[in-house]
């Protein structure tokens, strides 16, 4: 009975959630969360079939792709997200209504993701054929992706109330995570060649499951019901990039964060060659990806639990401080696995699984960690430059991370190891300091460009 009681309780306070800040229900608000929710889900499984660090990076890998494309394709992906996102909010900053331009992207990227799918099944067995027609729509859709994501935060921001936000990507993640452990089965049963499909024409179908699934996402997303935002005034004065960059530069503890996520950005450089080290080197059976995404997909989902009461015991500062000791030990047990695995035949193949849990565990901290520790350092009206212009900043950052095939080709993937390693060393004392900065400067009371 108590805990029939304690849910009755919790249902209401849910219930009463779903208001307007006047108090009154807003008749979309229960629409708006459920497509919301299936967007979400739907595009966690689908980035899960075309895992950068895994799948694409075994696709590329079978290609005998260079190091560099390899490195690429990650950051590419990232990068191009963030990198535009100052540009969009000057762009839009006087428009009212923002779903008509995710719409106008989502057609870019449904296109772009069916042609990538159709190209390669037409381009095989031409290994330079297919890489065209793979990088050229991927580039499409990465920038499409990063045009849109601005719009996106925008509608979410107007139709879910503050106080469901947390529930609204809780529930995203969460749903996503148990669909992409469903999307590693279905990677290991076409990897495996099991479903009468060999090479590249596997690859080309789990691409057009992409395809589908981003664009069944974009289109629930595209039935929320937005409400026009402010007038706003159309004399309002160009943003000052100057002086907002000045004036976040003079305060150490920014200086910090954003040195310590260029420093993990540089730091999981050695993930996309995991799988490539993986088939090259220790010549682990191709099969074994699907497994390997698995157990990545599945820390992903398990330690947000861990980052989620990290977050509320302790901080956002731990999160992201207990996420580059993750990825530290994910590089370190990379690094191990090769004189591990002389102590017997067939061992090199479970020894990588480790390293690719703790990668997935890493990157969950660092999306969560991240964006809550900006918004902490930087409160107040000057939020929204302050996000577009570190997303740029770390959009310019990851894109230079692709010299991270270079760098392979040079030193080696173990070496790559070791340099990634070193460099989650560099974030985690850059996030100590981080630490003692904000325990002795007080958050600024002030606009960060200047008085108002």
């Amino acid at each position: 009975m108590r805990i029939w009681r304690d849910w009755r309780t919790r249902s209401a306070r849910f219930r009463a959630s779903l208001l307007s800040p006047e108090g009154t229900p807003d008749p979309h608000l229960r629409r708006n969360f459920t497509v919301g929710v299936v967007n979400g889900a739907l595009f966690i499984f689908a980035e899960t079939i075309l895992d950068p660090y895994l799948v694409l990076a075994w696709f590329l890998s079978r290609l005998q792709a260079s190091n560099l494309l390899v490195a690429l394709v990650a950051p590419m992906r990232d990068g191009l997200w963030f990198l535009p996102q100052l540009f969009v909010s000057r762009w839009m900053r006087h428009r009212v209504y923002y779903m008509d331009v995710y719409r106008q992207m989502a057609l870019v990227r449904a296109l772009g993701a069916f042609a990538m799918a159709l190209g390669v099944w037409l381009a095989a067995p031409h290994p330079t054929g297919m890489l065209l027609a793979f990088f050229i729509p991927y580039f499409l859709i990465s920038l499409a992706s990063g045009i849109s994501g601005l719009p996106f935060m925008e509608i979410v921001g107007k139709t879910i109330p503050p106080r469901q936000r947390g529930v609204f990507f809780a529930a995203r993640l969460f749903f996503g995570g148990l669909l992409g452990l469903a999307a590693s089965g279905m990677v290991r049963l076409l990897l495996e060649e099991q479903a009468g499909l060999a090479f590249p024409h596997n690859v080309a179908v789990l691409f057009l499951i992409f395809a589908i699934f981003t664009s069944i996402g974009m289109a629930a997303f595209a039935m929320v019901v937005e409400p026009p935002s402010p007038v706003p005034d159309g004399h309002a004065p160009p943003a000052p990039w100057r002086e907002a960059i000045r004036g976040l530069w003079r305060r150490t503890p920014y200086r910090l964060f954003l040195g310590a996520r260029v420093a993990l950005m540089w730091a999981a450089i050695a993930a996309p060659f995991f799988t490539a080290y993986a088939v090259r080197d220790l010549r682990v059976p191709d099969a074994t990806i699907g497994l390997y995404l698995g157990f990545n997909v599945g820390a992903s989902l398990l330690s947000n639990l861990l980052w989620s009461w990290l977050s509320v015991r302790w901080g956002h500062r731990a999160v992201l401080e207990g996420a580059a000791l993750t990825g530290m030990l994910s590089a370190l047990w990379a690094l191990m696995v090769e004189p591990l695995s002389r102590l017997g035949p067939d061992l090199a193949a479970g020894l990588m699984l480790p390293a690719f849990a703790l990668s997935g565990a890493y990157a969950s901290g660092a999306a969560i960690g991240g964006m809550s520790l900006l918004l902490e350092i930087a409160p107040g009206h000057d939020r929204p430059l302050t996000i577009g212009l570190t997303n740029t900043l770390l959009g310019i950052a990851l894109l230079s991370t692709s010299l991270g095939g270079l760098i392979a080709d040079f030193i080696g993937y173990r070496g790559l190891f070791a340099l990634s390693f070193g460099f989650y060393t560099l974030a985690l004392v850059l996030l100590w300091g981080l630490r003692r900065a904000m325990e002795r400067e007080p958050s600024p009371k002030r606009s960060i460009a200047g008085p108002s």
